[in-house]
């Protein structure tokens, strides 16, 4: 599972064109959205929409190239980090989104960029 997230994670970075399963058609679209926060932040999430399957999604927080997958979420969608930074979360609810850092044994999380939207 790591494995094909990575594949995934690389097609949404790098080359999505050359990403393709040997069919002529792409397996999903990548969508660029640049988030406006509340504290003046800017931040940058690459998605990654697989024509079936969860999405998955990256972003330069902190120094920190983050990949994340999709998770169950009561509304919205939720992405949570994969290995080497599993404690982020970002949740989206339309254009707009926020990031979690969820510390182990902390139930609530700190928001570390709240009321972001995108245009």
């Amino acid at each position: 599972m790591n494995r094909a997230l990575a594949a995934l994670t690389a097609c949404a970075i790098l080359v999505p064109a050359a990403c393709d399963s040997g069919t002529g058609k792409s397996g999903g679209a990548v969508e660029t959205r640049v988030y406006r926060c509340e504290s003046g932040d800017q931040l940058e999430v690459k998605y990654l929409i697989p024509a079936q399957g969860p999405a998955a999604a990256t972003m330069t927080y902190g120094n920190k190239l983050i990949s994340m997958h999709q998770e169950p979420a009561a509304s919205g969608v939720l992405f949570v980090a994969d290995k080497g930074f599993p404690d982020y979360r970002w949740h989206t609810k339309g254009r707009s989104g926020t990031l979690v850092l969820h510390r182990s044994g902390n139930g609530e999380g700190e928001v570390l960029l709240g009321e972001c939207t995108a245009p």
